[in-house]
């Protein structure tokens, strides 16, 4: 079998059929706009996700297959993608459950890393375990649980993600022991061998227990570039979650400041203007780490980000990955900007003819690209003064879209665009809501419920303007806020 850059989870490991079909979950998720290939992306996608999950009668509680189809499991890599989308569906509990497993799953006898797959009994997936010295990791995939985690705590407002004994625990073994017993800090990563913690001359996994990248390649490389950007995610996601721990906080924040410039320093290649994916011992490195040094936030440099953008919304880049890799980019490329090509491989996952669509993560991430891509609807963080904000991203002013029954913090929402000068969003449920309204362009006021409002100005990463205002919404009401071209500040 040809082997693909981006890590295939059908590696080395052999299809276990699910057990007869459980019980899947349902959503109140609706979504409606007038662009016909929005509409259709998002009913294939709602269906085609909660057909995987499975409800509370299962043995160990709420989960969804995030793995192979047929494998009655869930891996650590693509559970962490596929959260987003989870979230948006209202599989709170389901998401909580995975997460928990896979942080209570790390111990010192696998080097602090987690168990990379679990099945639906609740045991490793024989797929890819065999014994604590022999099975398959990957070494991105703590820190992506972990800024999962955080993630979720973010969007769902559940505190457990914080104080849970469990999390605690992991969070801060990832942070620290894992770091230190896979060689993964800025001063040993460069000299660390490609498999470190080597238990067993021969086996099954002995190659792969402890791969430095998500991407197999060959085995010439030490680590990914998304090993660094997962691993610079996860401490800041740490910083955040443990925010009132200023001592803690600082540490975090050097070391990932030192992870971020090793970034920039070792995988960003000047020669091809965008970054590399795995680094070889001499330094040299090959193929694409873009997507996911962009997935985590972890580029800084603006040149750097355009170079990585421009790689990625080329077609001879995207219309040859694998889809697990291709699944990423509309996020991706909406939260950048590019939403011509965010629109296009969009509409190329969701095809009925588009091969492995049924691929769990693929339609998890169409999901979310549609919600906090299309729609913009993003949660704040504990420090922002917002509870969630809007920002749309349709293709022309003439369009419309409306998300019904979308649930996030301890609310329930609906959204509606008009084009991009006009949202308005209904409190359904739960408490009082801090809505931050944004909208392109740089503008003096803003209309919320017709009357004027000054608007607050930030710049992107692109370096758009965006105009923003924040409302109350009360439960039960709906606020109707919309740009006005005339007010746009002009400079002199």
């Amino acid at each position: 079998m040809k082997k693909l850059p981006f890590v295939l989870l059908v590696s080395l490991a052999a299809v276990h059929l699910a057990p007869a079909q459980q019980q899947a979950a349902t959503s109140p998720l609706g979504f409606t706009s007038s662009v016909p290939s929005l509409a259709q992306s998002f009913a294939w996608a709602k269906s085609q996700a909660l057909e995987y999950s499975r409800t509370g009668v299962t043995t160990i509680g709420p989960w969804y297959e995030a793995a192979l189809p047929g494998r009655n499991a869930f891996c650590m890599r693509d559970v962490s993608h596929q959260t987003g989308g989870a979230a948006a569906l209202g599989l709170y509990t389901a998401n909580k459950n995975m997460l928990r497993r896979f942080a209570q799953s790390a111990v010192e006898s696998r080097d602090w890393a987690a168990y990379w797959e679990i099945d639906g009994e609740g045991r490793p997936s024989a797929a890819d375990y065999i014994s604590d010295t022999n099975f398959w990791f990957n070494l991105p995939a703590n820190f992506d649980v972990l800024d999962a985690s955080t993630r979720m705590w973010r969007w769902t407002g559940d505190d457990s993600y914080r104080y849970d004994p469990a999390f605690q625990r992991f969070f801060r073994i990832t942070t620290s022991s894992y770091i230190k017993a896979w060689q993964l800090a800025p001063k040993t990563i460069l000299h660390r061998p490609r498999i470190a913690n080597r238990r067993q001359a021969e086996g099954r996994f002995v190659q792969a227990r402890g791969i430095p990248s998500y991407s197999e390649g060959t085995h010439d490389f030490i680590f990914g570039a998304d090993l660094l950007a997962a691993e610079y995610r996860a401490l800041n996601s740490f910083q955040e979650i443990n925010v009132k721990n200023t001592s803690l906080v600082k540490k975090m924040r050097e070391d990932a400041d030192a992870v971020q410039s090793l970034l920039e320093r070792v995988a960003w290649s000047e020669h091809d203007a965008h970054y590399l994916g795995t680094i070889r011992k001499d330094l040299s490195g090959y193929g694409s780490g873009d997507a996911l040094v962009l997935y985590f936030a972890a580029a800084k440099d603006p040149a750097h980000i355009r170079g990585a953008l421009g790689y990625l919304s080329s077609p001879s880049y995207w219309s040859q990955i694998n889809i697990e890799e291709e699944s990423y980019l509309p996020l991706i490329l909406f939260r950048y900007g590019r939403n011509q090509t965010a629109y296009q491989v969009l509409t190329d996952l969701s095809a009925p003819h588009k091969q492995r669509r049924e691929y769990p993560e693929v339609s998890y991430a169409v999901i979310e690209a549609i919600v906090s891509g299309v729609m913009g609807v993003i949660p704040g963080t504990p420090s922002e003064r917002f509870d969630l904000s809007t920002f749309s991203r349709l293709p022309e002013n003439t369009d419309s879209a409306t998300l019904t029954s979308l649930s996030i913090k301890k609310n329930q929402i609906d959204v509606t665009h008009k084009g991009t000068s006009s949202t308005s969003l209904k409190n359904n449920s739960g408490p009082l809501l801090r809505w931050r309204a944004q909208f392109p362009g740089n503008l003096a006021y803003l209309k919320v419920d017709g009357k004027r409002s000054p608007a607050h100005h930030t710049i992107t990463s692109e370096g758009l303007p965006i105009s923003w205002t924040d409302i109350a919404v009360a439960p039960g009401a709906t606020i109707l806020v919309e740009s006005d071209p005339i007010c746009a500040i002009t400079s002199r």
